[in-house]
């Protein structure tokens, strides 16, 4: 099997790598963050998607979608880059693969973020089926691009899977209160910092293991049914009980900070959310590993970086 990587070298992108078997292209526009794959014997096209090639894609069996703009922030400093990154190379990527006499499938990156705050109406877990309602320029042109992959995949027969992917967190990802959230209070609580948290933690979200979430989308790309898949843990856990396991696992003693939801993420974040996912699991897959091995994980990854 040969396949492609978009944002390859991403935390979800070169976890995908990784697991891999058989021929694999990575796409990047950088080398920022190629040391998650440095030790791997992989193609790199060093290039945007918005300039692969039909040559590029030659004898491609699967395109794993992942390059795209990954938080709510850029609409406060450039927003029109959700709509270029995530719909206008989504397009160009499609319009290649609809001159290619064998169609690559396209496993496409979404987010539970589509749907807003959804979980808060229904008053229950939500399914691939539930009403999206994206709360801001990220999560709508995820959305929208979803719409496009289907309408092309009607047009030209491309085939698709769509993973809708709840809170993924691992050691590979960044440490930071916009992005890796998780890895940034492990990292605080071992250098004994305060954790500072909104409302004391208390939402609750639908947090996987990235190996789990890993092993989850490569089985839906393995599915002969086109569609989309909500890829999460199915159990929602409360972010205060996250730090809790954190303080437990680092032995740390930092102090909790409780502060107020500032207004932008009043306006644009999702507040409390848990993953309905009876369609995965219908595949026979289900999550291996639990916060507490997650955390020690990424725990023992942070020390060893440190030595």
């Amino acid at each position: 099997m040969n396949y492609l990587v978009t944002g390859g070298f991403g935390f979800i992108g070169s976890a995908i790598a990784l697991k891999l078997t058989g021929n694999v292209t990575i796409v990047s526009q950088s080398k920022k963050h190629s040391h998650r794959i440095a030790s791997s014997d992989f193609k790199i096209l060093y290039k945007r998607v918005g300039k692969l090639t039909k040559k590029d894609l030659k004898d491609i069996d699967v395109i794993y979608h992942c390059a795209s703009t990954v938080d709510n922030f850029t609409v406060l400093e450039t927003p029109y880059k959700d709509v270029d990154v995530n719909i206008k190379e989504t397009i160009y990527l499609l319009e290649l693969c609809k001159e290619m006499k064998k169609k690559p499938k396209i496993v496409y990156l979404s987010t539970f973020f589509v749907y807003g705050n959804q979980y808060s109406v229904d008053k229950k877990p939500l399914s691939e089926e539930s009403k999206t309602n994206p709360l801001s320029l990220y999560p709508a042109t995820k959305l929208c691009t979803e719409s496009i992959l289907e309408l092309y995949s009607r047009l030209y027969n491309i085939p698709y899977t769509i993973c809708r992917l709840t809170n993924i967190y691992g050691p590979t990802d960044l440490a930071t209160n916009k992005k890796g959230v998780i890895n940034f209070f492990v990292k605080r609580a071992l250098e004994g910092k305060p954790l500072t948290v909104y409302e004391g933690g208390n939402f609750c979200r639908d947090y996987i293991y990235i190996d789990d979430a890993v092993r989850a989308i490569m089985l839906t790309a393995k599915q002969k049914d086109w569609g989309t898949y909500l890829v999460g843990s199915g159990t929602s856990i409360l972010f205060i009980d996250m730090i809790s396991i954190i303080h437990k696992v680092t032995s740390s003693k930092s102090d909790i900070v409780s502060i107020p939801t500032p207004l932008f993420h009043h306006v644009v974040s999702v507040g409390d959310f848990e993953a309905d996912i009876s369609k995965l699991k219908s595949l026979g897959w289900k999550p291996k590993i639990n916060h507490v091995q997650a955390i020690n994980k990424i725990v023992n990854h942070m020390k060893s970086s440190i030595k």
